[in-house]
């Protein structure tokens, strides 16, 4: 992790250079990006940020330089930021011009990569970069499990569970012992919560829910395992309305005829339905783990929808999406 500070906010690429090299030691030389990886990228980042590239410590970074202030909320950064980077395979940083105070403590605490030259350099991907040569992390230990995740979206969104023991849990959501013992091993695992007490020890989640929140977001999933579609409609108890149909519900998104469904395995197990895995009027979303003890109603509770759509190149469901997560009374 590297952060530099100066007090000078002057934005010019002269500027930028000068710089890395004052705060690094490092003489940089910027081009513009490769035009296939540039043209890979969505409108609306290419259209908000001027983009370049240099090599940093040895890394080839992409630099997408704010053609205006910070109007972005941090969510919205980091998500562009994962974007950009798995469509170019590049580490991504910001360079702004200015950024209001606020905004730096809350970019250092979501772990967005930006400069702003003259004043501040925060680029946290290089230090993970360097660790992965000799810590590299097993694949099934870079999220968490989906039992675990639907813990912790109960937690935020229905019941803090803080204080109950695993049977106390096993009990009350129905689950077996074993598979909450291993989904709270899961969340232990990447910090989101402790076990405390003696021998029948308590689950305990330290961090306020958006706090929590925040901290989970990079190893949370989509809760979709598959999609599947059908001409037929499912009745109210046997799923939860999801997709646009639910982002609409919670916006002032437009809704679409076409409806979507949440089931969990075991529930889309027990329909009886003709289903085809490219055709249908309606589309099927068979879940990790099951949406309606999360749900609102029939409908899929909001940080679910956020998984689903949180990578969507769709500016108007981004604007809906964010404008649902800043409603939410955490």
């Amino acid at each position: 992790m590297i952060i530099c500070k100066y007090s000078d906010n002057i934005f010019f690429m002269s500027d930028l250079i000068k710089y890395i090299k004052q705060s690094l030691g490092l003489d940089i030389v910027i081009v513009p990006l490769d035009k296939q990886q540039l043209k890979s990228l969505p409108l609306y980042i290419t259209a908000s940020y001027a983009i370049e590239e240099t090599t940093l410590m040895g890394k080839r970074i992409c630099l997408l330089k704010a053609k205006g202030a910070d109007t972005y909320t941090p969510d919205l950064l980091y998500r562009q930021m994962l974007l950009v980077e798995q469509k170019i395979t590049l580490p991504a940083v910001f360079v702004f011009k200015h950024v209001v105070s606020y905004n730096l403590k809350r970019y250092i605490q979501k772990g967005i990569n930006f400069i702003v030259p003259m004043k501040q350099l925060f680029i946290p991907s290089l230090l993970v970069d360097i660790r992965k040569v000799s810590n590299t992390a097993k694949k099934e230990e870079k999220t968490l499990s989906p039992l675990a995740q639907f813990l912790l979206l109960y937690h935020l969104q229905k019941e803090a569970l803080s204080g109950f023991t695993m049977k106390e849990l096993s009990y009350k959501l129905s689950l077996s012992y074993l598979n909450i013992s291993r989904a709270v091993g899961s969340l232990k695992t990447f910090g989101l919560c402790e076990q405390v007490g003696g021998k029948e020890k308590q689950i305990y989640f330290a961090a306020n829910p958006k706090e929590l929140w925040i901290k989970a977001l990079p190893v949370l999933q989509n809760p979709i395992n598959k999609t599947v579609f059908t001409d037929e409609y499912l009745s109210d108890e046997d799923y939860c309305r999801s997709g646009i149909n639910a982002l609409s519900f919670y916006t002032e998104l437009n809704d679409e005829r076409k409806a979507y469904y949440a089931v969990g395995k075991e529930g889309f197990q027990k329909l009886s339905i003709t289903t085809d895995k490219q055709y249908g009027e309606n589309c099927i979303e068979v879940w990790k783990y099951n949406p309606i003890p999360l749900a609102d109603g029939n409908v899929i509770d909001r940080l679910s929808l956020f998984l689903i759509f949180q990578d969507n190149q769709d500016e108007r469901i981004q604007i809906e999406l964010q404008n649902m997560m800043e409603k939410i009374t955490w």
